[in-house]
C-alpha cells in the first residue's frame, strides 16, 4: 500500500511538472497575483462586445450584451467554481449561461442543454471559461493540456494557451488579456476545433462606449435562468 500511493505522488509529481514546465518563476509571479487578486472579486457584471468569426463563411458577427459572473462554493470536487451568464440585447434574447453542472448555449437559434455528468466536453469549456474569469491560468493549463507563452503592453498581461497536439479539448487556442492594474479579464479570444473564433471585449456596448464594470455587487439570480 506504501508503495501504491509513492507511485501515485510520483505520477502526480510528473504530470504537474510536465504541466508547468513553461512556466518561469517570472510568470509565477504573475500568474499568482492574477489569482490572488480575482479572489477578492466575488461578483462582476459588465458589459461586452462578441465577435464571432466563421472564417469558412468569411463572417464577422458582432453581438453585445451584459456579462454576469458570481464565484461559488463547489457542492463536490470537480464542479465549476463559479456561475456566469452572457445576456445579449443585441441578438436580443440570445444567452451563453455556465452553471456548477450545466451549460446552457442559446447562441445562433441554438438552445442546448448540456450536462457535465454526461458531457465531459462541455465542463472542460465551462471551467475553462469560468477560470479565466478567476484568473485561475494554472488550472486552465492542466485541465486542457495547454502550452503557456506570456507577453506585456503597457496595459495588460498577455497570455497565450495552446492546447497540445493530440488532445481532443473541443477548444485549440484561448487568448487572455489581464488589466495590470486590476488584474480582472479585458479581453478573451477563443478558438474551437470546429474553426469558429470566438473574441470578447469586456466594457464595451454597441455603441462603443466602455463602462467600468460593477465588482462586488448583488446579482439577480433569475440571469441564470432559462426563460
Amino acid at each position: 500500500m506504501k508503495k501504491a500511493l509513492t507511485l501515485l505522488a510520483l505520477a502526480l509529481a510528473f504530470a504537474a511538472s510536465a504541466t508547468a514546465q513553461a512556466i518561469t518563476a517570472k510568470d509565477s509571479i504573475v500568474l499568482n497575483k492574477l489569482l490572488t487578486t480575482n479572489k477578492q472579486y466575488r461578483s462582476i457584471q459588465n458589459t461586452f462586445r462578441h465577435d464571432l468569426i466563421k472564417p469558412k463563411k468569411n463572417t464577422i458577427q458582432h453581438r453585445y450584451g451584459t456579462l454576469y459572473y458570481e464565484q461559488v462554493t463547489p457542492a463536490k470536487h470537480g464542479d465549476t467554481e463559479a456561475k456566469i451568464a452572457m445576456r445579449y440585447s443585441n441578438p436580443e434574447g440570445e444567452y451563453y449561461i455556465i452553471t456548477t453542472t450545466n451549460l446552457y448555449n442559446g447562441i445562433d437559434g441554438h438552445k442546448l442543454n448540456f450536462n457535465y455528468r454526461f458531457v465531459p466536453l462541455m465542463k472542460l469549456l465551462g471551467n475553462a471559461l469560468a477560470w479565466a474569469m478567476n484568473g485561475d491560468i494554472y488550472s486552465i493549463c492542466n485541465d486542457l493540456n495547454t502550452n503557456f507563452q506570456m507577453a506585456t503592453d503597457a496595459h495588460h498581461y498577455i497570455i497565450t494557451l495552446t492546447v497540445k497536439k493530440g488532445y481532443n479539448k473541443g477548444i485549440t487556442k484561448m487568448v487572455l488579456k489581464y488589466s495590470k492594474k486590476t488584474c480582472l479579464i479585458d479581453y478573451m479570444e477563443m478558438e474551437e476545433k470546429l474553426g469558429l473564433i470566438h473574441k470578447y471585449t469586456m466594457g464595451l456596448d454597441a455603441n462603443g462606449t466602455i463602462h467600468a464594470p460593477l465588482l462586488n455587487t448583488p446579482i439577480d439570480g433569475k440571469v441564470y435562468k432559462l426563460d
